[in-house]
């Protein structure tokens, strides 16, 4: 037996005794509740209709919340040859939803209207409830696809993963760009003024904002940036649950502004050995910036990680080509790509396949130990085991010629005596006697206070951290005290009316998005939650109805009527209206043709 919807939607307004009592989500889920008691027999009866029930659902659910896929590249635009910049398919879908976050303002008023919007402030629940349907709806989905997005991006991730992938989401939220690897600068990203900016992501209590001081040097000396480094620093407070769904807690977001004016006060105060970089040779603090006598040249920088990983899969195809009598040889070639083999091993990002790095000179953090150490056998071993069928089998042989390659690498790099010769000089030029070192850092940093524009960018140029190529760090409660750090000329530490360091924090976690969602509904009325549902009840019965063979018509006409419930509410939501009204298990299965729809006055 067929239930009467409309009958059943009467009796319950009527046994409530108030005429004018609105349709809301939770009224028609009590009344679908009631059927879900009534039809008991009748589900039991016919298994088809229970699934179609089950999957329908009557409650809003994380899967109610529109995915979007997370695509470190996909979010990336990509450009035609005159520079143009084309959103890929992946980046439009995600800003159609980031777009209308905070439109217009600054990362700090977005972040604001975020944290609104999970507290579910009363005022903008009022403007979420007034105006038109179809905007409150679009912008209630932003926030929401927001939240999921991000929740997803931070917790079903490794962390070097979500590092790459959270600096695309953020560009997409700033409307800017994700910049390149080996681009020669510091910066990750710009937002679409153009800013270059720092993205940093740490556990709470964890956060370094460091790297190359090069990289910093050269960035602030130029004038088409304006002499400015952005960053945005963000430390996260999760929990540990295994469980991704389970995991959830804070996000504290931080900002301020590397610049000319304060570069050397910050890092005069910075981690320990990070405060040398500052350090200004004796010949050219004593002639008022105008001797670079006995100047060595600046060393070549170390190679990025994935430029060696080049180097040593070039070194790695030579050996492998030497082993022609190796069982992974077949007909002369090996039985897989070196791509392959570069994806197995993740020789660019997996420290634990090599002997730990020594010390940066000047610092408390390690090199990259990639063309400097030895890999650990085992490590390598294991990792050929772990990974698919094509290289287990072969891992005892494939071991000791990836060994062999990286030895080659680092024989290649090893340090010669004339750069011992140019260290001894360094050390004569910037540690000279008489002083201690926080004497010489405080004499550079106050050369530096007060030189003018153009001899500032020349101090960049001769300071040890950039002959060395040195490396720069500030930890978490420098970020916090950034203000402090920066005087006696902090320039234009923070951007626009920013006030402070700490811009916003924001609550992520799958049982975090679901505490909104229900806040939230009602504003995602019964309309909304119809064709989400139908949506995915479409998709289940048509994979359903092929999977059978194309016999179970019961799966077929689930679909249908799927498809017309999307067709219908859709359009209603849109403020259309079809020129046909479709009743269920009629009409059309495929695409509306153009012009079928409306404009309602």
């Amino acid at each position: 037996m067929r239930t009467n919807w409309d009958l059943l939607i009467e009796n319950h307004f009527a046994r409530k005794g108030n005429a004018k009592e609105t349709l809301t989500l939770e009224v028609l889920l009590e009344s679908v509740r009631e059927v879900m008691g009534e039809e008991t027999s009748y589900l039991l009866a016919d298994p088809s209709k229970k699934v179609l029930n089950e999957e329908a659902g009557s409650e809003l659910s994380w899967n109610s919340i529109p995915d979007v896929p997370i695509s470190e590249i996909g979010w990336s635009a990509m450009q035609t040859r005159d520079g143009v910049d084309i959103p890929s398919p992946e980046r439009a879908q995600l800003d159609q939803f980031l777009s209308k976050i905070g439109e217009g303002q600054d990362l700090p008023e977005k972040l604001a209207e975020l944290t609104s919007f999970y507290n579910m402030d009363v005022n903008l629940v009022n403007e979420l409830k007034s105006g038109k349907l179809n905007e409150n709806v679009s912008k209630t989905i932003s926030y929401l696809v927001f939240f999921k997005t991000l929740t997803q991006i931070l917790t079903h991730f490794n962390a070097s993963s979500a590092g790459f992938s959270f600096e695309s989401f953020l560009a997409v939220l700033l409307g800017g760009q994700q910049i390149a690897t080996n681009s020669q600068t510091i910066a990750d990203l710009t937002d679409a003024a153009g800013v270059p900016i720092s993205l940093k992501l740490y556990k709470e209590n964890q956060l370094q904002v460091g790297g190359s001081y090069t990289d910093l040097a050269l960035d602030l000396a130029k004038d088409g940036w304006d002499n400015t480094m952005q960053y945005i620093c963000v430390t996260k407070n999760l929990s540990t649950n295994p469980d991704p769904m389970k995991q959830g807690g804070s996000l504290d977001w931080y900002r301020f502004n590397f610049n000319i004016d304060n570069v050397f006060n910050i890092l005069a105060r910075s981690s320990k050995g990070s405060e040398k970089n500052i350090l200004l040779p004796l010949p050219f603090l004593e002639s008022g910036g105008e001797s670079t006598k006995g100047m060595p040249e600046k060393a070549a920088a170390w190679p990025h990680d994935e430029e060696l990983e080049t180097q040593f899969l070039e070194l790695l195809q030579m050996e492998i080509e030497k082993a022609s009598k190796a069982s992974f040889i077949v007909d002369g070639s090996a039985i897989f790509t070196m791509e392959e083999l570069r994806q197995a091993l993740n020789w660019a990002k997996d420290d634990t396949l090599f002997l730990r790095g020594n010390k940066i000179p000047g610092s408390e953090e390690r090199q990259s130990p990639r063309g400097r150490k030895k890999m650990k056998r085992k490590e390598v071993h294991k990792k050929l085991l772990d990974a698919e069928h094509k290289f287990a089998p072969y891992s005892s042989e494939l071991e000791p010629l990836i060994s062999m390659a990286n030895d080659k690498l680092v024989a290649r790099n090893k340090r010669s005596e004339k750069n011992k010769a140019r260290q001894a000089t360094i050390n004569d030029l910037y540690f000279y006697t008489g002083v201690s070192d926080a004497e010489r850092v405080e004499i550079s940093r106050k050369f530096y206070e007060e030189a003018d524009s153009e001899l500032k960018k020349k101090c960049l140029m001769v300071s040890h951290g950039y002959i060395t190529t040195g490396h720069f760090k500030l930890i978490q409660s420098a970020v916090e005290n950034i203000e402090d750090l920066a005087q006696p000329t902090p320039g234009e530490l923070f951007p626009g009316d920013q006030s402070g360091v700490m811009i916003g924090s924001i609550e992520i976690g799958a049982s975090s998005v679901m505490s909104v969602l229900q806040k939230v509904s009602n504003i995602l009325n019964e309309n909304i939650f119809e064709i989400f549902n139908n949506l995915k009840l479409l998709t289940t019965s048509i994979q359903g109805y092929f999977a059978g063979g194309l016999e179970e018509t019961a799966k077929a006409q689930t679909a249908i009527t799927a498809a017309e419930n999307i067709e219908s509410k859709t359009a209603e939501v849109a403020g259309m209206t079809s020129s046909k009204t479709l009743s269920p298990g009629t009409g059309p299965t495929g695409p509306l043709p153009a012009g079928r729809y409306k404009i309602t006055e």
